[in-house]
């Protein structure tokens, strides 16, 4: 009899949390992030009130949860943390013409 070595789950992704990736957030408080060095340890950190955090996709450690781009750094965060005590922020309308002129 043989027996499997590992299980592959798919988990799916609700329509909000797939809204949220490359999105940018400003933090109204100070909470709690978990950033994870390549051997896989992981390591406690604060993310600072008004910092800018960008939403890189979804969390590979945490369930509920996202990946987020600060100060160069990658940290995971979760879902509710993120929809809580952030706001979303808003490009103005002008910088996207800009950019898109200058891709032409």
């Amino acid at each position: 009899m043989t027996t499997p070595l590992a299980y592959s789950v798919a988990i799916p992704r609700d329509r909000e949390s797939n809204a949220c990736i490359r999105q940018a957030y400003r933090t109204m408080k100070s909470f709690v992030a978990v950033h994870f060095d390549l051997s896989g340890k992981g390591e406690i950190g604060f993310l600072p009130e008004r910092a800018m955090l960008r939403v890189i996709g979804p969390s590979s450690c945490l369930r509920e949860g996202f990946e987020v781009m600060f100060e160069e750094r990658v940290y995971n965060i979760f879902k509710v943390d993120l929809l809580a005590r952030c706001s979303l922020m808003f490009e103005p309308t002008r910088v996207r013409s800009r950019a898109a002129a200058a891709c032409v």
